[in-house]
This record gives C-alpha cells, sequence and structure tokens, in this order.
C-alpha cells in the first residue's frame, strides 16, 4: 500500500518524512513475516488475550515515496489476524521523539483502520530512552498490562544509528516484562565512530568503553540475555560495498520464536546468510529461489554437521539440545536438522541413536556422538 497520493490532501510537509534506503524493503518485509506467524500463533493460544507490538522509534508511518513504515505494515496484519479472532486484543504502540511525524502518523492510521473493533493504536511523543523508561515503570495501556500473564509481546527498537538507544534501558524491560525484542544493532555507526567518540556511543553503552567488535557482541549478548530472554539472533545487512550496515538481532524467551523467526528468514532471504544491497536493481539471477536455497542449505548443512561433532565430540545429547545449539549458532531452521544433519551423521556412523524410542521418533531420543 502507497499513500503518496494522500500527501497533498493531508498537508503532508514531504521534507519531514525520511528518504527509504534500498535495504529498508526488506527489513520491513522481513519484520512483517514474523509478526504474521507470531501473531497468527499467538491469537490462537487459549492463555493470550491480548497481542501487542511496541514500535519505540515508529517514524512517520510513511516514507518519502509514500510506502508505508514498519508500524503501518503491522497494523495491516493486525486488522486481517484480528477480524479472524475477535475474542482476542490487538494493540500497537507507535512512539516518535517528532510531533509532527506523529501527526502524520495518526492521519496514516485512519487511512488504514476501517472499523477493526478489536485493533487498538495508542501514540505518544517522546525520546526513545524516555519511553523506555516508562514501559519499565508503568506498562498498562487503556487500562490493561503490555506484558505478563496473557500478554504476547514485541518490543522493536529500529533507530536509524547507534548513539541513539542507551542499551542498558532496553536491558532494564526485558529483565522486568516477559517480551520478544527485535532490535536494529547499528553496526557500522559504531564502526565509523568509535575511535572519534566523545561520548554519544559510549552513553548507549551504559559508560563503559568497547573499542572492538567482539567485545561490543559480548557486550550486547549479555545486556540483552537478561529476565525470561534465553535465546538470541542476529541477522546482518550489507551494502551494496559488502561492508556490514547493521544487524536485525532477535532476542525472545522461547525456542519456538527462534524456530518461527528461521521460517521468516528462509521465506524473505531464501537462507541467504546475510542480505546485500544490489548495486544493479535490475539485476537478475540465473538461479531460482528454490535453487538459491538448495544451494544454501547444503552449505549450512555441511557446516553444522561439522561444528556439531567439534563442539560436543564423545557427548550424549538430546534432540532438544542439538536443536537449540544448531537453530542459535547457524542458520538451520527447525525442520532442517533432522534430514540434513541427523541423519547424515548417522548414515556414516559419526553420530549414534541410542534407540530410546523407534527409529522414526527422532526428537524423543539422545544422541552419542563419537
Amino acid at each position: 500500500m502507497n499513500f503518496h497520493h494522500m500527501f497533498t490532501a493531508w498537508g503532508v510537509n514531504q521534507s519531514k518524512l525520511t528518504e527509504k534506503k534500498q535495504q529498508t524493503d526488506k527489513k520491513i518485509e522481513y519484520v512483517r513475516d514474523y509478526v504474521i506467524r507470531w501473531a497468527e500463533i499467538s491469537a490462537t493460544r487459549s492463555d493470550v488475550q491480548t497481542v501487542t507490538f511496541i514500535d519505540c522509534m515508529s517514524n512517520a508511518g510513511v516514507y518519502r515515496d509514500g510506502d508505508c513504515c514498519t508500524a503501518i505494515e503491522v497494523l495491516k496484519v493486525f486488522c486481517d489476524i484480528a477480524e479472524r479472532y475477535p475474542q482476542k486484543v490487538f494493540r500497537i504502540l507507535c512512539n516518535d521523539n517528532d510531533a509532527e511525524k506523529i501527526d502524520i502518523l495518526k492521519k496514516v492510521i485512519a487511512s488504514v483502520k476501517t472499523g477493526v473493533r478489536n485493533v487498538h493504536i495508542c501514540t505518544s511523543v517522546s525520546d526513545v530512552n524516555a519511553y523506555l523508561d516508562r514501559l519499565l515503570a508503568n506498562p498498562q495501556l487503556f487500562g490493561s498490562p503490555i506484558f505478563g500473564y496473557g500478554c504476547s509481546t514485541i518490543l522493536y527498537v529500529d533507530p536509524f544509528d547507534f548513539g541513539t538507544v542507551e542499551i542498558p534501558r532496553i536491558s532494564a524491560v526485558l529483565q522486568k516484562h516477559y517480551c520478544e525484542l527485535i532490535f536494529n544493532f547499528f553496526i557500522s555507526d559504531y564502526v565509523r565512530n568509535i575511535d572519534s567518540d566523545q561520548g554519544r556511543i559510549q552513553r548507549c553503552l551504559g559508560g563503559k568503553i568497547i573499542k572492538n567488535k567482539d567485545d561490543l557482541f559480548s557486550f550486547v549478548d549479555n545486556m540483552l540475555r537478561v529476565g525470561r530472554i534465553k535465546h538470541i539472533f542476529s541477522y546482518e545487512f550489507r551494502t551494496k560495498n559488502n561492508v556490514e550496515l547493521y544487524q536485525i538481532l532477535f532476542a525472545t524467551p522461547s525456542i519456538r520464536g527462534l524456530e518461527v523467526l528461521k521460517e521468516s528468514l528462509w521465506k524473505v532471504f531464501d537462507g541467504a546468510e546475510y542480505h546485500r544491497n544490489l548495486k544493479d536493481l535490475s539485476q537478475t539471477s540465473i538461479f531460482s529461489s528454490d535453487d538459491d536455497q538448495t544451494i544454501h542449505l547444503d552449505d549450512y548443512a555441511r557446516e553444522a554437521q561439522l561444528v556439531l561433532k567439534e563442539h560436543f565430540s564423545g557427548e550424549t545429547l538430546t534432540y532438544s539440545q542439538i536443536e537449540v545449539f544448531l537453530i542459535e549458532r547457524t542458520m538451520l531452521g527447525a525442520s532442517h536438522i533432522i534430514r540434513h544433519v541427523l541423519k547424515p551423521l548417522i548414515a556414516k556412523g559419526e553420530i549414534i541413536k541410542c534407540g530410546l524410542v523407534s527409529n522414526r521418533n527422532f526428537t524423543g531420543d539422545r544422541y552419542k556422538i563419537v
């Protein structure tokens, strides 16, 4: 959906709108696909009454070309699903520090939301760090909780650079509240500016001075792996010159969340281990999507077999332990593990299926790594 034709009627000052980058479409497609899967699963759960997407930096709802920003794409998803689950409540919280952008956002929302009674939107104008503090201290919307029992919630933080969002504030929310996190980890800004930083980046690291990427990743992992968060996975976006731009980092309390994320990765990116902007947008490939996925899958399967053997040589593992390890450490999804990792290794005698259950039951067995 594109709203460029509405700009004049809305009185939109296009200079207030963000120019869309080449990688933005893919980023939004990735988040949107995951939200579709997550919201559908959440809506079918009897213990979930509210499904909430929190966009801490929502922008104006549209880019300069008229295409929708992430929050509006999520709104369209929620409106579709909500009509099929009228007993559930779907909520979107949109925040931006620019009041003019929020005014535009409200106009876009009014054009998308057409009488879906169980979809609610709340907008606010606040600095992202102050907004995170509000979520930490008073997590209520229309008198009901945003987090906790009965709530399925995604916290989405998508800054323009590294030096905007103070990571300890995100950590505090995750420490106290049960939710999933999607965070745009803007590594290119850090790499370009860390050596000349005058406190902007250091402040976002909680005052720490971190001078290399390995220590940075370790710091972020430790800060986000708090509360109920057990699994973290990041997907890399690169420029057309193959320079790392940012990583979309996903943190979840549930392995099921990571399994679903991998499904989205394979659908949106055909299993590629990172997304790279094209130098020529008209460029075509001699390979089909299925060809790309097969090539990637073969490579990842060989890598997964090797890393599994090296890491657990001589040990006996449950299927669940193998699955969690491979989903977190490789690009493989849950549906790939039995056919592309376990069965080939069993056939070569490099893993022994312990036979605690029938030969056809793989998920209920244990495995000896030879």
